[in-house]
């Protein structure tokens, strides 16, 4: 995989890419990751060209402006202003986590720009009762007035590394790979964050359960969800209840954690690679 950047709008994202020939797979990652949580997959999708993102305020890639925050719109539209610049037709959206919700979003806002989605432990958007609006916005704007992290501060990759996994089921090995791609580090060897700390501030709204239904329910290319066993996700509880909402979906569960495509990348990227050939 080659590092590369793509503009998209006024957003510069950079990318891991293997600039191969074929169908075009755009990898999408979840919350806090970037596009090295993608990468043990790129051996399965070596007979397409295979572009794993790093979103805007992740990794590598350009921050929002100042006053600007980080909604799932702002990456449906980082998204499409790539496609539509690349004039790229009829792509594969590959997204784990938060990438398999904006890339269910995508495929059902712009159909006719998909042929198929990949969701690695998500299943549609997140949401939330329509009497919790007020509290939602509350707790959004009071977010974006909390004190964020100093990115001036030298960080320590192994407390980092120790801090993500209390909070997550995932392996050390996994957490520095991916944390390693969300810091620079200067001339002395000293790390400091190059993602965005506005990342860490609430969404303005999530949508109600009649709002994702109708979304999930204009998706017209086939879905593959890959689920994880003993991810706090809980695709085997959450899936049943939202399978009607997909005109054409399957589910396939594998034993792990929620970053189960990092975890088991041979079983997880055979069943990809079977489903994107079949497109």
């Amino acid at each position: 995989m080659i590092e590369t950047e793509f503009q998209a709008g006024a957003a510069t994202l950079t990318a891991l890419d293997n600039q191969g020939a074929g169908p075009v797979v755009i990898g999408l990652h979840g919350y806090l990751d970037n596009a090295a949580s993608l990468e043990p997959l790129a051996p399965f999708l070596h007979n397409c060209r295979f572009i794993a993102l790093d979103l805007a305020g992740h990794g590598n890639s350009s921050h929002r402006p100042h006053g600007a925050h980080y909604n799932l719109v702002d990456y449906l539209q980082d998204l499409h202003a790539l496609i539509q610049h690349k004039e790229f037709d009829k792509v594969v959206l590959l997204g784990h986590s938060l990438g398999g919700i904006l890339a269910t979003m995508y495929a059902a806002v712009f159909p006719e720009k998909v042929s198929g989605v990949v969701s690695i432990d998500a299943c549609g958007p997140l949401t939330k009762p329509v009497e919790t609006t007020t509290e939602q916005l509350r707790d959004s704007i009071e977010s974006r007035f909390k004190k964020t992290r100093n990115r001036l501060k030298v960080v320590d990759i192994e407390q980092a590394v120790e801090a993500r996994c209390q909070v997550s089921d995932i392996s050390e090995e996994h957490a520095r790979v991916i944390l390693k791609r969300n810091l620079t580090q200067d001339a002395g060897g000293h790390y400091f964050w190059a993602s965005d700390p506005k990342l860490r501030t609430r969404s303005n709204l999530r949508l109600t359960d009649p709002q994702a239904k109708a979304l999930m329910g204009d998706i017209q290319c086939p879905v593959y969800f890959a689920g994880a066993t003993n991810s706090f996700k809980n695709l085997q509880e959450n899936y049943p209840k939202r399978e009607a909402w997909f005109k054409n979906a399957q589910c396939e569960y594998f034993v792990g954690g929620h970053h189960i495509h990092m975890e088991k990348p041979d079983e997880v990227g055979a069943a990809i690679k079977r489903f994107v050939e079949q497109l």
